[in-house]
């Protein structure tokens, strides 16, 4: 006989494959209680395959968001730095508030998503 763990893994997986094929919800539900389980306990399982599908969604745009201010204040602050070589100056500006703010998002979609 199979782990519970298991079964619920396998029951998730079968939902989000199903909500992956563009089924309708009571299609589902009827999906999840014909393998014997109670209505109740159908619509937390659909639930929360809906919730982890979300979460996965916002992780990724947190994680780009992120990525997208690290990158852009390493370019600005590399522009500056060569426009300060080849003008002579004896300064240029690092944007560390981009960079720190992008590392800091970065570690946010970790702490929350994943």
């Amino acid at each position: 006989m199979a782990n519970t763990g298991d079964q619920i893994k396998l029951l998730h997986t079968e939902v989000a494959v199903l909500l992956r094929e563009k089924k309708a919800e009571a299609e589902i539900l009827t999906h999840i209680i014909s393998k014997g389980h109670e209505p109740y306990y159908a619509e937390l399982v659909l639930n929360n395959v809906k919730e982890e599908v979300a979460d996965k969604k916002n992780f990724w745009k947190t994680f780009f968001y992120g990525l997208g201010f690290l990158i852009s204040g390493i370019l600005v602050s590399i522009a500056s730095w060569y426009f300060a070589i080849s003008t002579g100056a004896m300064f240029y500006i690092f944007y560390w508030g981009l960079i720190v703010t992008g590392i800091s998002i970065i570690a946010r979609a970790f702490i929350l998503f994943r």
